[in-house]
């Protein structure tokens, strides 16, 4: 008689068994046997449980739910976004007087340079601008507007992104 296949692989079984020893309970108790993903705990009658009730003793064991808690284990481990610049939670600007100031800087300088692509620092110079608030014009330019292109990684070392006005603008 063959032994059915069951989801995991002995190893994964082996460590979810050592686990369960060390932390004082029976393998079998929390579900991580060979036969753990197909055991239903006994209920004498179903009829006076809810849908969650009857559903969740189909998933004990499975590897999707150890995958969901890897995930979970992953995200929380994320480390915060840093402080500063964040483009989250925008509405769509429309194109202001800064916009153009930026703008007709990009081309100042990019007319500078032979029109090769600059730097936010020199953009932010010619507009005469702080560079967060160019950089955050900058990037209402390339996303929402559409008049600017972003290059990165052009440059060895990379230094940052740097910025042209389209072709045909």
């Amino acid at each position: 008689m063959v032994r059915k296949k069951v989801e995991g692989n002995e190893e994964q079984r082996r460590r979810a068994a050592r686990e369960a020893e060390r932390a004082g309970s029976s393998p079998s108790a929390r579900g991580v046997t060979t036969g753990g993903s197909k055991q239903r705990t006994h209920m004498p009658d179903r009829s006076s449980l809810t849908h969650e009730e009857k559903t969740d003793p189909l998933h004990r064991g499975k590897q999707r739910r150890e995958a969901e808690e890897q995930a979970e284990a992953r995200a929380a481990d994320r480390p915060a976004p840093p402080p500063g610049r964040t483009f989250t939670g925008r509405e769509a600007p429309g194109y202001g007087s800064d916009h153009a100031r930026v703008f007709q800087a990009l081309g100042d300088a990019e007319r500078r340079h032979g029109g090769d692509a600059v730097y936010a620092t020199e953009i932010a110079r010619t507009a005469g601008l702080p560079d967060e608030r160019t950089r955050l014009l900058l990037h209402d330019l390339v996303t929402v507007h559409r008049l600017v292109t972003e290059l990165q990684g052009t440059d060895r070392p990379d230094l940052g992104p740097r910025y042209e006005t389209r072709p045909g603008r």
